[in-house]
This record gives structure tokens, C-alpha cells and sequence, in this order.
């Protein structure tokens, strides 16, 4: 299958698991890293890419876009998975170079690569993007853990009210911790395209076939 897919967020278990299977449905994987990730770069398959990526950079956001392009020829689809944050300082004991670093490296550049990616589907009229969050059920939080997750999902939930001609969009909820189920529930869903799911959430309880009702998220 010629499918080229960019998965943001290879340092966290769905991420992955969403590039073990990628890679076994034939799928081309691009997953840009902002640190050494050794089972990464030890895979010798030629159809999983690795690039380099400083997240408060928007430089480097663009480099990622073109190493893909010179990787493969074309991006067809993008995953963004929420990154596992876990931070446990009170606001009040966090330091101001914490806060800065934890905003640009979780906010900033997710933001940038983002915009650039939705920059090439619109210049070339099609693409898909989805976006996937776990939900961390009956666990205290840190205020700043709270701003990224609330951030990730508004700001997932904007781009999928967005007017994106020709860009299928949709994103994932789960509050289950087995991870292979979930990713192959995502992957399924956006390999089939159901318009029903287009800008859309869906919750993820339990292995589903793709023929099955689409636990769609109602919107207050």
C-alpha cells in the first residue's frame, strides 16, 4: 500500500502502537522525534522514517515537511497523538524556566508542525488529520498537566469545526489503558473514511469492528 502516514507522538505508547501497526498494514511512517529514541532508530525498515524535530522551532517544523517529502513524495494522512505529561509540581513550586519549557515543547511546537501540515493539504486539496487523547480517569493533576490536555482537546476540537475542504478530520477519546485495541480502532475507522466520523469524536470502550454504530461524541 502506498499510504504515507506522520505520526506525532512516537514517545508515547499509542504512538507506538499506532506505528507497529501502520508499518504492518503496509503503510509508509514518518515520526519526527525531539530526542534520541533508540527502538526508533534501531528498525532497518525502509518504509519508517525518522526525523529530527525541535519543538520550539518553526524552522524545524518546516525541515520536517520537506525531509518527508524527499522521504517518500507525499504526506497522505496525519496522527496526533497527546503526549503523556506528567508533571507533578504545584504551580506555585514550578519554576518559571519549567513553565517556559514545558509550553514550548508541548504547545508551541505541536502548533507549528500542525500549521504546516494543514498548509500542504490545502495546497493540495486533500489529506486527513486525526487526533487521539487517554483520558487519565480517577488521577490528580497538576495545573499545568491540565492546561496541555485542556489545550490539546480544544484546540483538536477548533481544527475539526474548521472549513478544511477536502481535509477528513476526526479525533479519539479513550479511557481504557490497552493501547492495541485502541490503535487498531483508530486506524480502522480512518481507512474506511466514513463521512459520518468527518469532524467528528468518537469513544473508544471496547474493540469494535468498523461496521458497527460509530460511538460519535455529541457536542453540547
Amino acid at each position: 500500500m502506498d499510504k504515507v502516514v506522520l505520526i506525532i507522538g512516537s514517545e508515547t505508547l499509542l504512538g507506538r502502537k499506532l506505528i507497529e501497526l501502520s508499518l504492518n498494514k503496509g503503510y509508509k511512517v514518518i515520526a519526527p522525534v525531539m530526542t534520541s529514541q533508540e527502538k526508533l532508530k534501531e528498525s532497518s525498515k525502509k518504509t519508517l522514517q525518522i526525523i529530527p524535530w525541535n519543538r520550539s522551532s518553526v524552522i524545524s517544523s518546516k525541515t520536517v515537511i520537506r525531509e518527508s517529502l524527499r522521504a517518500f513524495g507525499k504526506i497522505d494522512s496525519v496522527l496526533f497523538v497527546h503526549p503523556d505529561v506528567k508533571i507533578n509540581d504545584n504551580l506555585q513550586d514550578t519554576s518559571i524556566e519549567m513553565i517556559e519549557e514545558t509550553l514550548n515543547t508541548l504547545l508551541h511546537g505541536s502548533i507549528y508542525l500542525i500549521k504546516e501540515l494543514l498548509g500542504y493539504f490545502i495546497r493540495e486539496e486533500k489529506g486527513s488529520i486525526a487526533f487521539a487523547e487517554t483520558e487519565k480517569a480517577h488521577q490528580t493533576v497538576s495545573p499545568l498537566t491540565n492546561l496541555i490536555s485542556g489545550g490539546f482537546h480544544s484546540f483538536s476540537d477548533s481544527i475539526l469545526q474548521s472549513l478544511l475542504p477536502g481535509i477528513y478530520k476526526c479525533a479519539f477519546t479513550t479511557k481504557i489503558t490497552e493501547m492495541d485495541d485502541y490503535a487498531e480502532f483508530i486506524l480502522n475507522i480512518l481507512s474506511s473514511s466514513d463521512d459520518r466520523a468527518d469532524g467528528e469524536w468518537l469513544k473508544f470502550t471496547e474493540k469494535k469492528g468498523i461496521f458497527q454504530s460509530l460511538p460519535i461524541i455529541k457536542r453540547k
